[in-house]
């Protein structure tokens, strides 16, 4: 879905000056990397501990699940 906003040409103009910056193929890219940068939006879940966290290996849990 397609929707239209309205905008000061002065805020065109810097939402055309980033999208150049940025090399971004169009305005939805330009604002949806903003407001994901606002919100601080992870890409994903797990992004945060990305090189932190190890695969689960089938020893580990006995490590975790002792008696």
């Amino acid at each position: 879905m397609v929707t239209t906003i309205q905008v000061r040409e002065s805020t065109k103009q810097m939402l055309e000056r980033i999208k150049e910056l940025d090399n971004r193929p169009t305005f939805n890219d330009v604002v949806t990397m903003l407001a994901e940068e606002r919100l601080s939006v992870p890409k994903s879940l797990y992004g945060k501990g990305k090189g932190k966290i190890s695969k689960f290996k089938r020893t580990d849990r006995f490590e975790f699940h002792e008696l």
